[in-house]
């Protein structure tokens, strides 16, 4: 009988302490996954990590934001840098993590997203990146770094790149 009595009476004292409390703080609504590549990375982002002026990103077609490029400002060619990023589906993402062979090595990234790997290949390096049902991949152009210099650069925008996802 006396647990019952403390019980009713904590019970009300905790409703009348909220009475006279000010409002509850508004929980901030939770951030929705970017779904346009070219919202995944800002120029300055990327800017700041590969070192060069860039230009805002335009979607490689005009039809689809899936697919998105950065160039580097006022370059162009060969010797522009430039930034390609898009969406994959988690088919593509997993078929490509299978596809280790002689000319294509996949190299784990840990620590990005839920699941991370570069593939490098006779063509340059490509980070993939999945985080729940989403997954994305990019690369960046730079003929002048070696596969362990733009993994690293690869890898700072990838931590950002998933935090959007």
């Amino acid at each position: 009988m006396h647990t019952k009595s403390l019980s009713a009476l904590l019970t009300g004292a905790i409703l009348l302490s909220g009475c006279h409390s000010p409002a509850p703080a508004t929980v901030a609504p939770t951030e929705t996954p970017v779904t346009d590549s070219c919202a995944v990375l800002t120029p300055a982002e990327i800017s700041a990590v590969i070192g060069v002026p860039i230009d805002p990103g335009q979607h490689t077609l005009a039809s689809s934001d899936i697919m998105c490029s950065w160039s580097e400002t006022g370059a162009s060619g060969d010797a522009a840098q430039k930034v390609v990023l898009n969406f994959t589906s988690l088919v593509s993402f997993q078929k490509e993590e299978a596809a280790s062979s002689r000319r294509i090595i996949l190299t784990p990234a840990s620590g990005i997203g839920d699941e991370a790997f570069y593939v490098t290949t006779e063509f340059g390096t490509s980070l993939y990146v999945r985080k729940g049902s989403t997954a994305i991949s990019f690369g960046i152009h730079d003929k002048s770094l070696a596969a362990n210099k733009l993994m690293a650069k690869e890898r700072a925008l990838g931590l950002k790149a998933a935090t959007r996802l």
